[in-house]
């Protein structure tokens, strides 16, 4: 299928053996097939996938920028960024120009993580150094450049002429199967022991209501019935007002069917019903790929009368023996903290999102400007809390 060439915005050609070209808008079947291609030498994490980022573009993006990288005419990078419409707000003084997402808190609640370009493993590092450079010159330019949540060593703008601002961190847990495996041990023999006795305790419990089941759904109708089980639950848990839950918003609901009507065929979309007997204990929704777990979302019911249960340690420990047994590499609860996931992790790191810009004499007053107020800050509260 042919390159798109007439919403080319630059073809500047490049002198080292990467060259990358940006296009607005192109035609989304050459997208399509251009990602997949990609795709199958890349075995990216889920949210680079194309059932992410196709289902990201159909449900929110109307115009956006494609930025493609080629080595001697071999696609080897792939990324979408979007700049919502309109002048900067008050909050933002620059243009500001997203990765994989569109700059709408409402619709960036669906929450992309490990976000980078779709890159050739091989040569990844020189050609996210290259397609960065690229958009900064050729579309950012005095503007600024959101990306992530990634990997905190992922954009590190190596480069003296670009500056990177930490605007959001957190941590983000998983469990590593091999190396359970490499040990000989079970993910339940690695707990410790003040975990098995909670969940022994837990599971006790929950067995004197009825026998324990997990349910996966196995159709798209009996997957969205599941999915509309979770919303009372996730609300009642995170609130019904604008930013909390996201089942109170529309755009994250229509991109979750639309997700789960695309990914439950061919298992990549993962959904489950916990129950003891009769009672539901939680709804939880992963996705399965490249032999990975990626929890995503759960909905716990906290209603259920016994002190010690423990619905979100209970589905995990099930879920994760069941993953375990099923030889995946691993589970991963991605970012965000809960004690569950301290509890069961055995690998932990950092994701962060940034803020990239050119190096210039604004920006740095700008940072000098930040730093001496949360000095005054500091010094105000510190006079504060010693009074004379």
């Amino acid at each position: 299928m042919d390159r798109p060439v007439s919403t080319c915005v630059k073809n500047k050609p490049q002198k080292s053996t990467i060259s990358c070209e940006v296009f607005l808008s192109p035609d989304r079947t050459w997208l399509q097939h251009a990602w997949q291609s990609l795709e199958e030498r890349c075995h990216p994490v889920f949210f680079l996938s194309w059932h992410w980022i196709g289902c990201w573009l159909d449900c929110f993006v109307r115009h956006f920028y494609v930025i493609e990288a080629r080595i001697e005419g071999r696609t080897v990078g792939l990324g979408v960024i979007v700049s919502p419409q309109g002048r900067p707000s008050r909050f933002h003084f620059a243009k500001q120009y997203y990765l994989h997402r569109t700059g709408d808190d409402s619709l960036d609640q669906i929450w992309i993580e490990y976000n980078d370009f779709l890159l050739e493993p091989a040569v990844a590092d020189a050609v996210r150094e290259k397609m960065l450079a690229t958009l900064m010159a050729e579309v950012v330019g005095d503007g600024v450049l959101s990306v992530g949540a990634c990997y905190r060593d992922t954009f590190t703008c190596a480069t003296p002429d670009l500056d990177r601002h930490q605007i959001w961190a957190t941590s983000a847990y998983s469990v590593d199967f091999t190396a359970y495996r490499a040990k000989g041990l079970t993910p339940s023999q690695a707990l410790s022991r003040s975990a098995r006795y909670q969940i022994r305790r837990s599971l006790r419990e929950y067995e004197s209501l009825g026998p324990l089941t997990v349910t996966q759904a196995l159709t798209v109708k009996d997957a969205l019935c599941f999915f509309e089980l979770a919303r009372p639950l996730h609300i009642k848990r995170w609130g019904s007002q604008p930013g909390q839950s996201g089942f109170v918003n529309d755009g994250f609901r229509q991109f979750h069917q639309t997700l789960i009507s695309r990914g439950i065929e061919d298992g990549s979309v993962a959904i489950y019903k916990v129950m003891a007997g009769q009672t539901l204990i939680s709804v939880m929704y992963n996705f399965h790929w490249q032999n990975q777990v990626y929890f995503y979302l759960c909905a716990l019911n906290y209603e259920i009368e016994g002190c010690h249960s423990k619905p979100g340690l209970v589905s995990h420990y099930l879920l994760i023996n069941d993953a375990f047994e099923q030889g995946f590499d691993g589970y991963d609860f991605m970012g965000g903290f809960s004690r569950y996931k301290k509890t069961f992790a055995n690998h932990e790191t950092e994701l962060a999102i940034y803020h990239i810009r050119q190096n210039r004499l604004r920006v740095r007053l700008e940072h000098t400007l930040r730093a001496i107020k949360q000095q005054f800050v500091t010094d105000e509260q510190s006079s504060a809390s010693h009074p004379d």
